[in-house]
């Protein structure tokens, strides 16, 4: 998550009309960036690295349909919105998640679930008959947010993905997390648990983020 602390003024302009969202985070965002680079781009890298990433994948592949797990805000769904034509997005907070129902109550390709994603992705992954790009966020992380059965349900949210054979694009957000510790998995602990499902995935992190591509 970019932002632990959320103003009013935040707050009021997500409830704003998209074209005045558009510009107010397209000038907040690039502010961030500048800072980041000015302060020697430390992790975690600024919004728009993040956007752009997916927006990388989403271009790779040409796939239309966006799965994420950790709503949050609702800002990474937003970024998004004219980019796919399917965005299904999970949050367990159920203030977060009433909050992002009545900021895209007027996107109907936006479905936006509340439970805990290492069970509710279960319906998301059964309705997909196509490759997805899934960006995977759904992790304890303070604040505001909600904390489910596990810090990261990531082990859980990859065994649903997995259980259909289709050639999605993973992206794992909070690389740098993945030290063994506070409930975290090893990167190495990682990888040895994908290559329980799939041996020869290529896993490139970069960007604070875990990234691999399946293939059948």
């Amino acid at each position: 998550m970019y932002e632990k602390t959320i103003g009013k003024f935040h707050i009021l302009i997500r409830k704003a009309p998209y074209v005045i969202q558009k510009i107010f985070f397209h000038v907040s965002h690039w502010r961030q960036y500048a800072r980041w680079v000015k302060a020697g781009k430390p992790l975690p890298p600024a919004r728009v690295i993040k956007e752009r990433l997916i927006d990388k994948y989403r271009k790779l592949t040409g796939y239309h349909t966006l799965v994420e797990t950790g709503t949050y805000r609702g800002d990474m769904v937003f970024a998004q919105l004219k980019k796919f034509k399917k965005i299904h997005t999970i949050e367990l907070d159920n203030r977060l998640y009433n909050e992002a129902k009545k900021r895209f109550s007027t996107f109907s390709h936006v479905n936006i679930l509340q439970g805990d994603s290492g069970k509710v992705l279960t319906q998301v992954v059964n309705e997909l008959d196509k490759p997805a790009v899934f960006w995977l966020d759904g992790h304890y992380s303070g604040d505001i947010t909600a904390l489910g059965e596990t810090i990261t349900p990531i082990f859980e949210e990859l065994k649903i993905i997995f259980s259909k054979r289709l050639d999605h694009a993973i992206l794992i957000d909070d690389a740098r997390l993945f030290n063994g510790k506070d409930g975290y998995p090893t990167l190495e602990e990682l990888k040895k648990f994908i290559d329980q499902y799939y041996t020869g995935v290529q896993i490139e992190v970069s960007d604070d983020c875990i990234q691999f591509l399946l293939k059948y």
